[in-house]
């Protein structure tokens, strides 16, 4: 008896929601914020590390490296970013993985291997923005 109240106990413990921590929610409320604020006045967010901190984020330059790529510069791209191409691919394919999660009502997850692959392409990105030096952030 007791074994069958633990096994269902803990069946239980798994449905249950779990939500973002509060310092979480903090930070992507502080990032929305500071982007709206920026494009109110008509201006590209600049990045909030690179405003904060002094360093690029993996993603700084993805924007400028983007619309090179779209007119057909891509030496330009590469050395704004060179890795926007995979991000983009990535951001996609996750979004994609994580809508049809969401449309069979199946728990809204990414695998491990995701998670792998997005911290792999953004420290190789930072390391080439370190190395690409202060003209390209």
């Amino acid at each position: 008896m007791p074994i069958m109240w633990l096994e269902s106990r803990m069946t239980f413990q798994n449905r249950q929601r779990s939500y973002p921590p509060v310092w979480a929610l903090f930070c992507f409320g502080v990032y929305v914020i500071w982007n709206i604020r920026w494009m109110l006045v008509g201006k590209v967010p600049p990045s909030l590390s690179l405003s904060f901190l002094g360093i690029p984020c993996p993603t700084t330059g993805c924007t400028r490296s983007l619309m090179a790529l779209l007119h057909g510069d891509l030496h330009a791209s590469l050395l704004w970013n060179p890795f926007t191409v995979p991000i983009i691919l990535l951001l996609a394919l996750s979004a994609w993985m994580l809508s049809r999660a969401g449309l069979k009502k199946t728990v809204i997850v990414l695998p491990s291997w995701m998670g792998a692959a997005w911290c792999g392409v953004l420290f190789l990105a930072w390391v080439s923005k370190l190395l690409l030096g202060r003209t390209y952030w």
